[in-house]
């Protein structure tokens, strides 16, 4: 059935002295009714009747102030008639207009009883449905009713799951049987709750599952116990329940995800379950909606045990976020039809059968917008569907007129296929739809639909067509005019305006102050008025809103027409303000480009040309329009301003003399420069500035100045004459030294910048004052012969024009002894006894430098060892040698280096050849060995003679005669050199022939 109205209002209480405010509050609930609001503001009437009595609290008969008592309407809409505050001692009293029937409501609204005390209303009611009224009438024009409020009840206890887990996503909630306050909270992290305000007399006392996943089932406290059914608890006034604990169950549920061909989860996808009714042998849909998917894909669905379902999904809700793309309805498993979908069954309480329905992309997404549909749907009136915005477009629309009789199965009306339908008697008593669908290439189609109200049924009527009254051009005002609606609304009526199709939020009243940006745009009212059971109102009306016309006078020109001069467009008062003006000059009749600003500054291009200026006034809204001036005169040649010249600078050689042309108009002009000495022209000399020369000494100096520009007159001025050009002075800096004041070291002057450049520049050093005969250039090296004393240098400028200055420099500290650069020598040769060593002093400076050398055994001087060789002796085995070099200079401080050691110094090794054996070899004869020279000299030889390869016993001599024994043998004989602090060496001579 359609939502029907209930509204609850009550006027809050300021201050104590009276002063009121109203809080309207509407509650909207599936099976309440509408009830009337407190006034505004305090009414006057004219006495007809009065309710009074006195407010007290049902169980203690405690008065109760501050409370409000008001009259209503004995209707459904239980519209707001009269009503007053109580007093302390609960009394109240009020006037009703008329004699009648009056519901009455009683409420704490946000007084200090309202935490403890329930609304009422009369009969013991929580809401206006099912309330006793009472009577106000001619004969008994005064009625007293003595209104008792109840106290609310609370409840504290324990929500968890089977298992004993606290649960926290669930809500605590009591609400009014017939209607009214709901009261609710929500368990802390273990589960514990405290619920107050609970409506006394009866209430639905329920714990529901609030995790979005349909976890547990809802659990029902009917005062005593739990149940798992929609029960309702008797509450008793003021009762306190305590350690009411709910142990939800778990939900037989359908858990379906929702995929896209790469498995992602696809939000806001319809879908619908179908059960299987056995009494009727057919599939059911759900009769709720619309159903979809959640943010993660998910679809949950409560299941019956032991009973058939199927589920279906279609891609058709497009009220949620925007997609790029719409997917293929399908059945689970993969079916495109209810009768070949896959049938589930739940065989256990608590189960929970989970799916996956992967689904196929059925195109790109359209952006439909929410059709509405306008007029009277009674016989012979028109009803005409505007269907918005649909996009991207373009999107083709197709329209199909519908009637249903039972308000779920609509069926096509034949023809009726265009924006407009006018119902015939045929549709006596159904409800007319219009379906709109869109279609694209590469686009998923999207039907939607909107109601259009019952034919022949009563409705809410207007006197007058729906229309927009006032002209559709920014800055008026739209009016929405439709006459007098009957019956008059209780609230509104609202109005919804749209630009362009989109909704502008800046009214929703009757009126629409049209902007500068409406213009050349579609402007939309809508109107919808409700009053069940009466048949909606729907109003719509649109005007294209039209550009305003500017007010634009013709432009004049202010300025003198001659080059240089500044022309300025006076455009006049434009209008309505403010109005963007735009500019554009001519140069005889041509644009010139880039001249688009309010000025123009005449330029040579304009000489002998008429100029003109184009202004245009744009505004959004409005449509842009263009005037352009008279011409002007003909542009004349322009006058340069030309000041006189003046000379900056010191009129001496050598100092630069400096033009200062003053400020030459309009800018830019090119300047030239001519410079005269005693009024004659110095050729070259043409730039702003000059350098006194040589030639200038005793000249008097002028410069003329010569200005040019396109479009001007030349002008021409000379400046008045210097003073006679004086002698130059140079600039001379005192020269400083550089280098260290030693023997042995080089000074530098440093002479400072002289100037002007060049300067030629004289040395001259002196040795404590005195000159020193030849030291006249820039650097000078220091000598023996300065060692204690102090040097300076003076440096001479010269130049032609110029006086010669010279500058003398500080002294330096006296001259210290030089130190000699010293390497450590090092020593080249073998390292052993006979081989000569090398001292290797390396490069001592400055040159000449003396050496002198002293050798060292394992670090004692050898005695006589002073020259730069060492040759090694059998006293230095094993020891290791060392050099020490000593440089001396005059004028410098004694230097001594010595080198590394070196490696112990090793035994010697002799030389010495192969003895030969002189001699006949016959047994008998004496055979003698020729040693041959060993050395290093003297080296003490011995012998030994052999036989074959056998040593001869005794036969050590140089000399050996044969015996018999060595008769066909052949002889050798071996020679051995020792020396001390060598190593021995031993030699063998050749074989002789054999003995014979």
């Amino acid at each position: 059935m359609p939502l029907q109205r209930r509204a609850a209002h009550h006027p809050i209480r300021s201050t104590r002295q009276g002063v009121w405010a109203i809080l309207t509050a509407v509650v909207l609930v599936a099976a309440g009714l509408f009830a009337g609001a407190a006034p505004a503001s305090a009414a006057t009437y004219t006495f007809k009747g009065v309710v009074k009595g006195k407010l007290t609290a049902t169980a203690t008969a405690t008065p109760l102030g501050d409370v409000w008592v008001g009259a209503y309407t004995n209707d459904e809409r239980a519209s707001y008639v009269a009503g007053a505050w109580s007093a302390a001692d609960g009394s109240y009293s009020f006037t009703v207009p008329a004699a009648g029937s009056y519901k009455i409501w009683t409420t704490c609204s946000t007084g200090p009883c309202s935490a403890t005390y329930a609304d009422e209303w009369n009969g013991n009611q929580s809401s206006s449905y099912g309330s006793t009224p009472v009577a106000v009438t001619d004969a008994a024009p005064t009625t007293t009713f003595n209104p008792q409020l109840e106290a609310f009840g609370s409840m504290t206890g324990r929500v968890t799951n089977k298992a004993g887990q606290p649960l926290t996503a669930v809500s605590v909630s009591a609400s009014p049987n017939n209607g009214g306050q709901i009261s609710s909270t929500k368990p802390d992290a273990n589960g514990n709750f405290t619920l107050t305000k609970i409506p006394p007399n009866q209430a639905y006392i329920s714990v529901r599952d609030e995790s979005g996943q349909r976890l547990y089932l809802e659990q029902y406290w009917t005062g005593t116990a739990m149940v798992d059914t929609y029960t309702v608890a008797t509450v008793p006034a003021g009762v306190k329940w305590t350690n009411v604990n709910f142990v939800l169950k778990d939900e037989t549920v359908m858990e379906a995800t929702v995929v896209d061909p790469a498995g992602a989860p696809i939000a806001d996808v319809g879908y619908s379950p179908y059960v299987y009714n056995d009494a009727t042998a057919a599939w059911e849909g759900p009769q709720m909606g619309p159903l979809t998917s959640d943010a993660q894909g998910k679809i949950y669905w409560r299941m019956t045990v032991g009973r058939k379902y199927k589920l279906c999904v279609s891609d058709t809700f497009y009220e949620g976020a925007p997609r790029e793309k719409r997917y293929k309805a399908e059945c689970y498993d993969n079916t495109a039809t209810l009768d070949t979908a896959t049938v589930l069954t739940a065989t256990a309480a608590g189960q929970r059968i989970k799916l996956t329905m992967q689904l196929d992309v059925a195109g790109l997404s359209l952006t439909p917008d929410r059709p509405f549909v306008y007029g009277s749907a009674q016989a012979g009136q028109k009803l005409t569907v505007d269907p918005g915005v649909w996009g991207p477009a373009p999107v083709t629309l197709a329209y199909q007129w519908q009637r249903s009789k039972d308000g779920v199965v609509a069926q096509d009306i034949p023809g009726a296929t265009t924006t407009v339908y006018i119902p015939t008697a045929a549709d006596a008593g159904y409800d007319i739809w219009a379906k709109v669908t869109g279609t694209k290439t590469g686009y998923a189609s999207y039907t939607t639909s909107v109601h259009g109200g019952k034919s022949g049924a009563e409705a809410v009527t207007a006197s007058k067509p729906f229309t927009l009254l006032g002209t559709p051009v920014a800055g008026n005002t739209l009016t929405v005019d439709h006459g007098t609606l009957t019956p008059a609304p209780d609230f509104g009526p609202y109005y919804d305006w749209f630009v362009n199709g989109v909704q502008d939020h800046r009214t929703n009243g009757p009126t629409f102050l049209l902007q500068a940006s409406d213009a050349g745009k579609k402007v939309t009212v809508r109107l919808s008025v409700h009053d069940w059971p009466l048949q909606p109102y729907y109003g719509q009306a649109s005007v294209t809103v039209a550009a305003g016309t500017l007010t634009a006078p013709v432009p004049t020109v202010s300025g003198t027409a001659k080059v240089g001069s500044t022309l300025t467009a006076v455009p006049g008062t434009w209008g309505s303000a403010p109005v963007t003006l735009a500019y554009q000059w001519f140069r005889s009749g041509v644009a010139i480009t880039g001249a688009t600003s309010a000025t123009y500054a005449l330029a040579a291009a304009d000489l002998g040309k008429t100029m003109t200026v184009r202004v245009t006034g744009t505004k959004t809204g409005f449509t842009t329009t263009a005037k352009t001036s008279a011409a002007t005169a003909a542009v004349a040649a322009g006058t340069l301003t030309a000041p006189v010249p003046t000379v900056s600078g010191t009129a001496k050689v050598g100092s630069t003399l400096t033009a200062v042309p003053g400020a030459w108009g309009p800018a830019p002009v090119t300047l030239a420069y001519q410079w005269f000495r005693s009024g004659v022209a110095i050729t070259g000399a043409t730039s702003a500035t000059y350098a006194l020369t040589a030639a200038d000494l005793g000249k008097t100096m002028t410069v003329q100045v010569t200005g040019t520009k396109a479009g001007f007159t030349t002008a021409a001025k000379t400046s008045t004459a210097t003073a006679a050009v004086a002698v130059g002075t140079l600039t001379a800096p005192t020269p400083t030294i550089s280098g260290t004041a030693k023997v042995g070291s080089a000074l530098t002057a440093v002479p400072g910048a002289w100037g002007p450049a060049p300067v030629t520049l004289a040395y001259q050093w002196y040795r404590t004052g005195v000159a020193i005969t030849g030291a006249t250039s820039a650097s000078y090296t220091l000598t023996a012969t300065d060692l204690g004393k102090t040097m300076s240098v003076r440096v001479t400028g010269t130049k032609a024009g110029f006086t010669t200055a010279a500058k003398t420099s500080a002294v330096t500290a006296a001259v210290a002894v030089g130190t000699l650069t010293a390497p450590t020598p090092t020593i080249s040769g073998t390292v052993k006894v006979g081989s000569t060593l090398t001292a290797v002093p390396g490069a001592w400076g400055p040159a000449p430098v003396t050496l002198a050398y002293q050798w060292f055994r394992s670090g004692v001087a050898i005695t006589g060892a002073t020259s730069a060789t060492y040759a090694l002796t059998a006293t230095d085995l094993g020891k290791t040698i060392t050099v020490r070099v000593t440089g001396s200079k005059t004028g410098f401080t004694t230097a001594a280096k010595t080198s590394a050691a070196t490696a112990a110094v090793a035994a010697g090794t002799l030389t010495g050849p192969s003895p030969t054996i002189a001699g006949t070899a016959t047994v008998g004869s004496t055979l003698t060995a020729t040693p041959g020279v060993w050395g290093p000299a003297p080296v003490t030889l011995t012998y030994q003679w052999f036989r074959g390869s056998t040593a001869i016993t005794g036969a050590t001599a140089q000399t050996y005669k044969l015996v018999a024994a060595d008769k066909g043998s052949a002889i050798k004989v071996r020679v051995t050199g020792t020396k001390t602090a060598y190593t021995a060496l031993a030699r063998y001579s050749a074989a002789t022939a054999l003995i014979g």
